[in-house]
């Protein structure tokens, strides 16, 4: 028997035995239980145990039993998402994080020094005084990532995924309506959460979007790099720290032959729909094909699209990472 639950259960029956805990045998039993699993148990969970070995507890008792257990610190409430309450072991002097995985339920215990140290530092750095901490990591566990098909309509897609539209499917009105939205292939969308009747609202750029169960299943996309896109405005130097933000340019001021990267759509509403509808969004590679010869309008090629534009519009674009091409 593992000695750290065997000290865990002499503290038990010691300290409520001295706060006057009625039942103090029964609640034993709950603690048995509990100790037999290392798996973040819920209630039912314990419950069916119990009924296993012949010992029947009603569910207000156990679950009375288990808020005891946690305020007197040998468990540990949990809430994951939107999942039932769930209890794990608390033993002294150890502390650890969670992942989660959104798909089968899977919870990955972890625990990092440096990242310890440096939320420890963080806190330091604002003159405050960290006195308790949680990390929950949400996201697909190494299993489900092998089942799972890259390849998928947008309907069948979890919250917090980023993905890249690979096709339109449906007919001709469905594809000009997904269109007209300013949503093209190639593009990266986040979903940001999913509603009761299958609607799903999604982001591209700085603009969100509503899209029914039945026009998401048109959208053919993809999953693809692990890598957050919000990481991709953070380089990183050969010492490790974190580069200083490229310089930020309105599209205007971009010179023949030269591209840049999207990172900000201005002007009012009309304007910026019209913008957005040319595939012109926050994360595209704009590039500057040629000016008339009265320096406007602008020619652009935009995810293989060519585009003209007036200047005055593309100075409501903001653009970073400008560099000289040869090719677009």
């Amino acid at each position: 028997m593992n000695e750290r639950h065997e000290q865990e259960k002499k503290q038990f029956r010691k300290l409520l035995a001295q706060e006057g805990v009625d039942e103090l045998d029964k609640r034993f039993q709950v603690l048995e239980s509990f100790l037999k699993s290392e798996n973040h148990e819920t209630c039912r969970d314990i419950s069916a145990r119990l009924e296993h070995e012949g010992i029947s507890l009603g569910a207000g008792f156990l679950a009375e039993t288990m808020e005891l257990l946690c305020r007197f610190g040998f468990a540990q409430k949990l809430k994951f998402d939107d999942g039932p309450p769930r209890y794990e072991h608390r033993h002294l002097g150890f502390h650890h994080d969670h992942m989660v995985c959104t798909k089968c339920g899977t919870i990955i215990e972890f625990r990092d020094e440096a990242l310890e140290r440096q939320q420890v530092n963080l806190a330091a750095a604002y003159g405050f005084h960290m006195l308790q901490h949680k990390m929950e990591i949400y996201g697909i566990c190494a299993d489900c990532l092998e089942k799972r098909s890259l390849l998928v309509p947008l309907s069948r897609t979890k919250q917090g995924e980023f993905l890249v539209i690979k096709g339109f499917e449906g007919g001709k009105n469905a594809q000009m309506r997904l269109i007209s939205m300013g949503l093209r292939i190639g593009d990266t969308i986040e979903v940001v959460s999913t509603q009761a009747g299958g609607q799903l609202v999604i982001a591209l750029g700085e603009s969100r979007f509503v899209i029914g169960q039945g026009l998401a299943q048109k959208v053919m996309v993809e999953r693809g790099s692990d890598r957050h896109p919000s990481l991709a405005f953070q380089g990183r130097g050969d010492s490790g720290t974190v580069q200083a933000p490229q310089e930020i340019i309105p599209l205007s001021r971009m010179r023949q032959g030269q591209e840049g990267v999207v990172v900000r759509v201005a002007g009012e509403t009309r304007l910026r729909r019209r913008i957005l509808e040319m595939g012109i969004n926050r994360g595209a590679t704009v590039y500057v094909e040629k000016y008339a010869p009265l320096k406007d309008p602008i020619e652009l090629i935009v995810k293989g699209y060519h585009v003209s534009m007036r200047v005055e519009e593309a100075a409501q674009i903001s653009v970073e990472g400008v560099k000289t091409v040869k090719n677009p």
